[in-house]
């Protein structure tokens, strides 16, 4: 099974949480569960304010959308909150499909996210 750290990288950035993909797929059910592993970790604290970003991310399955909607819960549950940003066209085909545009907060860019959170806090 792949390990929660070869498939996210977490870093923190003013605050947020910066979960940064580190495979181009995530098609197999040992990367999806590595992906929810990593992101299930960030939901255990109260409150935390995660991005997702999908940079170089080409491909992935609808699994990982019903992790993405359990980790998404999870946060908001606790407090937190769920952004994602650097989705490639094709990729983000599949949120509008499924109009998981309208759940995620989707950013074009991580900073983006980021700054969304910060501007957010200074309400």
């Amino acid at each position: 099974m792949a390990e929660p750290g070869t498939i996210v990288h977490v870093v923190d950035r003013q605050g947020v949480k910066l979960a940064r993909l580190k495979a181009s797929a995530l098609l197999t059910e040992e990367e999806v569960e590595a992906l929810g592993a990593g992101l299930e970790a960030l939901a255990e604290l109260p409150g935390q304010r995660v991005v997702l970003s999908f940079l170089g991310v080409t491909h992935i399955t609808s699994v990982v959308l019903r992790r993405l909607i359990e980790v998404h819960r999870r946060l908001k549950e606790s407090g937190g909150e769920l952004r994602l940003a650097d989705i490639e066209a094709h990729v983000y085909e599949m949120f509008t499909i499924t109009r998981l545009d309208r759940l995620f907060r989707i950013y074009e860019r991580e900073d983006d996210a980021i700054a969304s959170f910060l501007e957010s806090a200074g309400d």
